[in-house]
């Protein structure tokens, strides 16, 4: 399936790319610890502190440490990780200083899964699935799980912003349970709950374009457009918190 955004993704990267924030070092090492991430870029980030690149399974992970945060600020982000085994990473990570919120269990919806909160706050719900109607076989190794209150009207808003496609909608009882859309290449999961909102950079082939649709359905610009050493890029941010970062990168990037 194709949605309304056509994409000029940066090489070895999805459409949507998460970028957290944390105050200091040490997410990068439990990530290694936990999910055998692997490290590719390391270097001073565009506010100051340091800016990491991390790849986990199929997916791609940005980091920024310290700095002033002053457009991108700190703070913990939520995501669906699907490993192998879900109780052998789920122990790894409280060993690496994890706190749990829910033990490994079979769910209903189709995977066996543990959830943790690291050390900065960031939500990882830890899955391996079990059947058939699980939802891995349409996910990255790592999705960003976004929370809202009146999330089903949030999953409509994001259409409008980000030209994205809903591909699954669950309602029980006349109430939003679950969504997800896509963007581009990319998946994006959604529920109801009280927002942890985070950044992302959105790859477009016309960033220019993708900055407007978004400012014209409402969004507060955060960055105007510009042109960086890395390439065009100019940010959003939407009424949860949630902010967008719309950019094409540089030839060979």
């Amino acid at each position: 399936m194709t949605t309304a955004i056509e994409t000029g993704v940066r090489t070895g990267f999805s459409t949507v790319t998460p970028y957290l924030r944390v105050p200091e070092e040490g997410l990068v090492d439990f990530l290694v610890r936990v999910f055998d991430a692997q490290e590719t870029m390391s270097g001073r980030g565009g506010g100051g502190g340091t800016h990491r690149e991390v790849r986990i399974g199929d997916s791609m992970v940005m980091i920024g440490e310290g700095g002033g945060g002053a457009v991108m600020p700190v703070r913990p982000m939520a995501f669906h990780v699907f490993v192998k085994d879900a109780d052998a990473t789920f122990q790894r990570a409280i060993a690496a200083g994890a706190t749990s919120f829910g033990e490994p269990a079979d769910r209903s919806y189709g995977e066996r899964s543990g959830f943790v909160a690291d050390r900065f706050g960031n939500h990882w719900y830890i899955a391996t699935p079990l059947g058939p109607q699980s939802v891995a076989g349409a996910l990255r190794t790592v999705t960003p799980f976004l929370h809202a209150r009146e999330a089903g009207q949030y999953d409509e808003h994001l259409q409008r912003l980000l030209g994205a496609v809903e591909e699954m909608r669950h309602d029980e009882g006349g109430q939003f349970r679950y969504a997800r859309i896509r963007v581009g290449d990319a998946a994006i999961e959604l529920g109801e709950a009280d927002p942890m909102p985070g950044s992302f950079i959105v790859y477009v082939a016309d960033p220019d374009a993708a900055y407007q649709r978004a400012v014209d359905a409402g969004a507060s610009s955060i960055m105007p457009m510009s042109d960086e050493p890395y390439g065009r890029v100019g940010g959003i941010e939407d009424y949860t918190g949630n902010q967008w970062f719309f950019a094409r990168p540089t030839v060979g990037s």
